[in-house]
């Protein structure tokens, strides 16, 4: 078996054996899932972590850094550099807040507006890819699978 690329090769290695587990399937589709949305963001100017930014942004205008931080999981100096980086774009506007002046509120511009539009269509683009082949039917059902496996995490971290 020839193998493309080493991102891809453990995942094929997976496919022959015997012994797989789900959250090996799991993790491997999201690896190779992300590792595809990366490169495509990356090909339309979209830099590696910003789309986490982008999206929460969209969903939470006007959040401060440490939400942000909080909310992406990312940490304090990434999110630093990277709305540095994002505001030099145009992606983003800091603004003091006006209840709490040490706290900056970030906003999208519209040419971030337009950055998250991408975002969005190429996570669509690769959910179809994800999907492409499977009948309806089938995704529903490994929808519900996938919805009890992650209740059944959540349940045990909340205990």
């Amino acid at each position: 078996m020839k193998f493309k690329d080493d991102h891809t090769q453990m995942p094929r290695k997976l496919l022959e054996r015997q012994d797989a587990k789900p959250s090996m399937f799991v993790n491997d589709v999201s690896r190779l899932f992300m590792h595809r949305v990366r490169r495509e963001l990356e090909s339309k100017g979209v830099s590696h972590g910003h789309h986490k930014l982008l999206m929460e942004l969209f969903f939470n205008e006007g959040a401060t850094q440490l939400q942000l931080v909080k909310q992406t999981h990312l940490t304090a100096p990434t999110v630093s550099v990277a709305l540095g980086k994002m505001e030099a774009e145009g992606l983003v506007r800091r603004e003091a807040d006006t209840e709490d002046m040490r706290a900056m509120k970030v906003y999208l511009t519209d040419k971030g507006r337009e950055k998250v539009q991408c975002v969005r269509e190429t996570f669509c683009q690769a959910d179809e890819l994800l999907t492409r082949g499977i009948p309806k039917e089938e995704t529903d059902a490994a929808m519900a699978v996938l919805r009890k496996m992650l209740i059944n995490l959540l349940e045990e971290e909340d205990k």
